[in-house]
């Protein structure tokens, strides 16, 4: 077993409780199953043994200190023996569970442990303190994923077949626009006249890529990104008609100071280390484990 990192037995437990509890349906406390041990030979940091497993002092005193927590009223001893009954009650489930193989065979109680311990693995990760300097070198390292994307102003002219209109009519329409356009008539002006009322309009003012993909799809939203504000494209087919894209404007991205972005580093940097940390971890273990495949399987 690595030494990389300790789950914290608590957050197991209170997860593999819930699922035990569910499957088992036992109702230690209500049917009295129960009777007070007292143990002499203790370790001077558990509180109670279970078979050959202790509980933790630490584990009682955290639980007995959120309790207090969320009571308006001082704790009592009643409340103390509580919270210690639960703790035998979730030992007791656990060492059940595992003497009737559940934990090793029920698939939610597996999810649930295989959950505890990636969170565990995870909020350890993540609650070590980078310095400025570290994080520094991580945006230096991928400045893209914090600069925002650039905008494009984006407006067209559909031209579709009007009622009883020919082909021919459609594409003498197509033709006095283009030569609209070559003689500087004004865009709003070229629409009134030439042009339809698209189905899918574009919002007439400046959109980052991926919003404009929502209206015109991957191809020509790189085609109109790669021409210069003012330009526009050629002819466009489009079913029966076709249009024209004009770029009005184009706002390049702007990568931030890293002192502006310093909150979003520091959140992407704990995450990637959190997922650093649990692919080392589950490295070690496939490293030390005897783990053996069936003919024919397919080998990770």
């Amino acid at each position: 077993m690595p030494a990389i990192l300790q789950p914290e037995a608590p957050h197991g437990r209170a997860l593999i409780l819930l699922g035990l509890g569910a499957l088992l349906g036992i109702g230690l406390a209500a049917s009295g199953a129960l009777r007070p041990s007292t143990f002499n030979e203790l370790g001077p940091n558990s509180i109670a043994q279970v078979g050959e497993r202790s509980i933790p002092t630490a584990v009682y005193e955290l639980a007995r200190d959120r309790l207090a927590a969320d009571k308006r009223n001082p704790m009592q001893d009643d409340d103390r023996r509580h919270i210690l009954r639960r703790l035998v009650e979730e030992e007791l489930l656990i060492q059940r569970g595992e003497a009737i193989g559940l934990v090793a065979s029920e698939p939610s109680v597996r999810k649930a442990i295989a959950a505890s311990m990636i969170q565990s693995i995870v909020a350890q990760s993540e609650s070590e303190q980078a310095s400025e300097d570290e994080l520094r070198r991580f945006y230096g390292q991928s400045p893209g994923y914090f600069t925002p994307q650039g905008t494009l102003h984006v407006r067209q002219i559909v031209f579709a077949p009007r009622e009883g209109e020919s082909t021919e009519a459609l594409a003498l329409r197509r033709r006095q626009a283009e030569d609209a356009f070559d003689g500087n008539l004004g865009f709003d002006e070229i629409q009134a006249r030439w042009g339809d009322e698209p189905l899918l309009p574009i919002p007439d003012s400046p959109l980052p890529a991926n919003k404009l993909r929502q209206y015109l799809g991957p191809s020509l939203t790189e085609a109109v990104g790669a021409l210069s504000p003012g330009e526009r494209t050629g002819w466009i087919e489009s079913g029966s008609g076709g249009r024209v894209l004009l770029l009005a404007a184009a706002e390049p991205a702007a990568t931030p100071a890293f002192e502006d972005v310093a909150e979003q580093v520091e959140v992407a940097y704990r995450r990637n280390s959190a997922d650093r940390a649990l692919r080392n971890y589950l490295d070690e273990l496939w490293k030390d484990a005897d783990i053996r495949f069936a003919p024919g399987a397919p080998l990770p």
